[in-house]
């Protein structure tokens, strides 16, 4: 870095010139561009796409239309659906009010169809049309008879209604021709069906009045309850977190020009980072979008501080602005840029996953490192350098992390005294978690933990999943032989004994399929031959979704529960290999599950656990770049401590609270595996410098937790401070993400400044002993400066 720092002494206009530059070619990058559609991809297409590509053949329940799902029965498909609970359905003044609501739901112009008891087809000898919910003016004596046949048909009990008959689920197809505003969708199809229940409902006698409750939920109002609530937390603590950040920092530079400077720089990297990947079209997924500004605020921020206090320290000492500067580069750049160089190292690995969105994760990340490290690098000293950073040290003699990093003498006394007895309790320590971490942490991901508790659509879907299984729908295929007649009751069988298997699965319920319906016809259920012939009676729309002679398959519609991803793989692998074993009784027949949720699960649970796989590898190739950088497999080893310490005690502490490994538990490890390489960089740095002095093993250890130490407190400090306020987000995936990178970060700075210091004086003895390097420069007072 030696030239570097002389070409900013003498040409300080090249580094403001630089600056230009990159922050204009960052500005074009957020200038709006045509979008192709095509060209766009979410996490969710992303799993689309690696679950049809598991499989020969296509998921054939996506193909159908929204005609389809509504008279079909492919309730997967709906938009969403309307939860109305009630607490004596079958009188006519519940059957009125209820029609009445449906109607002023239908009547908005974003609702497409709703889907209602009233809709659902006849299933009889006869064909004649029979409602399942008696006529408005029909007798009581008529409701009270509806109520048992209503529960006993097979396309409405557990499908429509509950088993109870206290809770209607009715699915619901907005058209989106006619979407103004994303409230449409949610509060106003609530607002105008409660206010119709209302108006109904004033009109009846308080002592004869049904209670209604009605509530929204699927796939669009759970994603728009998401994004509220992101967002609203987003907002507020983000305000709360730099809030506190900036009060301390305030409080621990004593100045406020410094803060200033400290928190521009992070934010210039993370404005550079994504303008920068924009203009050159790199692809950022929702993850990276997440994480990576994350990443690269909390590394250029380590970074600022660490050359902020060097560049302090020096003016205090006497330095000009200019020479004070050029000082930080010189001595700090280096251990900044092997950071910014093993991290993107690190987070390259990931582009040899298995998976696509890992792949892209693990490109951004190392794109965003390196930009951060060149904006942080040319900023800060920069800025310093001018009239605007004039004032930068004042408040500097007034100090209060420094002193407190003194007073902490007897500690690391106490430390260079009981190093092998240090050493051994963390590396033993290290080891016991990274096996509790590995035997303990499972993947796992459910809409429960994108969401406040509260939340009504939550709440309706947590609802439906007690009364009706779930809202998800997985398709279970039965194909049978060419050539064997259509009418066959070996089919029906096949299909018997399938939903044998499915009803043996308590997380999966419900199973509606032609058996279903058939049942519903007189004569002997156990006589599958007579049963058959009653195929030709049932509605054509619904028998042709259902079973599908000419494609030589039948189809199991069954439903799940928001259990999570850890519950539902092992379900779906043992349901697999019971169905496999089936042709054993069914010869030439086939039986295979199908349907978004089994790819969903199975995708994400991949992409978690190749996450996770990809972080323990990037660990590892850091490590070894850390070896040959500073030239000594000793020093690589030893840095496995300081930099794993923090991540498998976040990884027990989890265990420990029982809570599973979610994307955002991972995102928070990669988030902090960053930090912890940058301290431990920073540490080891300091060390070589002062080793290459020729100065003892044990001094130069003091020396370098004296001027180190007290940069990286204040940034354990400082970020500690931005994450606790999350802790009282609403969001449970929020508050997880919060703690353990509280956690994280707290461990790392025990890693570093007790375990390292004692591995180092124990095992580093003759390390760089024969290769001096250049040595830091002293103040005027003879103190060494460097951090």
């Amino acid at each position: 870095m030696t030239w570097i720092a002389d070409l900013f002494a003498r040409a300080r206009w090249l580094f403001a010139l630089f600056l230009i530059v990159m922050t204009g070619l960052a500005i074009e990058g957020y200038r709006p561009k045509s979008v192709d559609r095509a060209n766009v991809r979410s996490l969710a297409d992303l799993i689309e796409d690696a679950g049809d590509s598991a499989d020969d053949e296509p998921a054939d329940t996506d193909l159908l239309d929204t005609e389809e799902v509504t008279s079909a029965f492919n309730l997967g498909r709906s938009d969403a659906f309307l939860v109305v609970e009630v607490d004596d359905l079958f009188r006519p003044e519940s059957a009125r009010a209820l029609r009445a609501m449906i109607a002023a739901v239908e009547d908005l112009p974003v609702v497409d169809t709703v889907f209602s008891l009233d809709d659902v087809p006849t299933l009889n000898v006869f064909g004649f049309a029979e409602p399942l919910l008696p006529i408005d003016d029909a007798s009581p004596e008529s409701f009270r008879q509806a109520k048992d046949r209503l529960l006993n048909n097979a396309l409405a009990r557990g499908q429509l209604i509950s088993p109870d008959g206290k809770t209607l689920m009715m699915p619901l197809v907005y058209d989106w021709l006619f979407l103004e505003d994303n409230e449409d969708l949610t509060d106003g199809v609530l607002k105008a069906a409660r206010t119709t229940l209302a108006n109904e409902l004033a009109q009846i006698p308080a002592a004869d009045r049904p209670e209604f409750k009605v509530r929204i939920t699927g796939q669009i109002p759970l994603f728009i309850a998401q994004e509220r609530a992101f967002d609203r937390n987003q907002m507020m603590f983000r305000v709360i977190g730099y809030g506190l950040a900036f009060v301390l920092s305030v409080i621990m530079f004593r100045g406020v020009t410094a803060v200033l400077l400290m928190s521009a720089a992070p934010m210039l990297a993370v404005f550079w980072s994504f303008g920068l990947l924009k203009l050159t079209g790199v692809y950022i997924n929702e993850l990276s979008n997440v994480v990576m500004p994350l990443l690269v605020s909390m590394i250029g921020l380590t970074d600022g501080v660490h050359l902020l206090v060097n560049i302090r320290r020096r003016r205090t000492a006497g330095d000009s602005p200019v020479e004070a500067a050029r000082w930080a580069i010189e001595h700090v750049g280096v251990a900044c840029f092997l950071t910014s160089l093993t991290t993107a190292i690190g987070f390259g690995s990931l582009m040899l996953a298995e998976s696509v969105y890992v792949q892209e994760f693990g490109r951004v990340c190392m794109y965003g490192v390196l930009i951060a490290f060149f904006a942080v690098m040319t900023f800060i000293p920069f800025v310093a350098s001018t009239r605007l950073g004039s004032r930068i040290h004042h408040g500097e003699e007034r100090d209060l992390v420094g002193p407190l990093i003194a007073r902490m003498t007897p500690l690391l006394d106490w430390i260079m005294g009981h190093k092998a007895l240090v050493s051994r309790v963390s590396i033993g320590l290290t080891l016991v978690l990274l096996v509790v971490s590995l035997i303990g942490l499972r993947p796992d991901n459910r809409i429960a933990n994108q969401l406040p508790s509260d939340t009504e659509a939550y709440r309706a879907l947590a609802h439906c999943d007690q009364q009706f299984g779930g809202i998800q729908f997985v398709q279970l295929w039965v194909e049978w032989p060419e050539g064997m007649d259509q009418y066959d009751p070996a089919i029906l069988q096949a299909l018997i004994d399938a939903e044998e298997l499915i009803d043996a699965e308590s997380l999966i319920s419900h199973p509606l399929s032609v058996r279903n319906m058939l049942a519903s016809f007189p004569g002997d259920k156990d006589d599958q031959r007579t049963q058959m012939t009653f195929l030709s009676l049932l509605p054509r729309e619904l028998r042709s979704y259902f079973y599908r002679p000419d494609e030589h398959r039948a189809l199991i519609v069954t439903r799940i529960q928001d259990q999570g991803i850890a519950e539902y793989v092992p379900v779906f692998d043992r349901l697999e290999a019971e169905l496999a074993a089936l042709p054993q009784t069914h010869p030439g027949f086939t039986f295979r599950l199908d349907g978004g949720p089994i790819f969903r699960a199975r995708n994400l649970y991949q992409i978690v656990v190749d996450l996770a796989t990809s972080l323990g590898v990037a660990s590892i190739i850091i490590l070894v770049v850390l070896a040959i950088v500073y030239r000594s497999l000793t020093i690589g080893l030893i840095s496995v401590i300081p930099n794993m310490f923090p991540l498998v005690a976040t990884g027990a502490l989890l265990v420990v609270m029982g809570q599973p490994l979610f994307m955002s538990s991972v995102c928070a490890f990669t988030v902090c595996l960053g930090i912890a390489v940058d301290d431990t960089i920073h540490f080891l740095s300091r060390f070589q410098q002062e080793v290459g002095r020729g100065v003892d093993i044990d001094q130069a250890i003091r020396s370098t937790f004296q001027h180190v130490g007290s940069a990286m407190l204040m940034t354990t400090i400082i970020l500690v401070a931005g994450f606790v306020a999350m802790l009282l987000s609403d969001l449970p995936a929020h508050r997880i993400f919060a703690a353990m990178a509280c956690t994280t970060i707290a461990a790392a700075i025990v890693g570093d400044l007790i375990a390292l210091p004692a591995l180092l004086s124990r095992y580093a003895r003759g390390v760089w002993k024969d290769e001096p390097v250049a040595a830091p420069a002293q103040d005027p007072a003879g103190v060494v400066t460097a951090g």
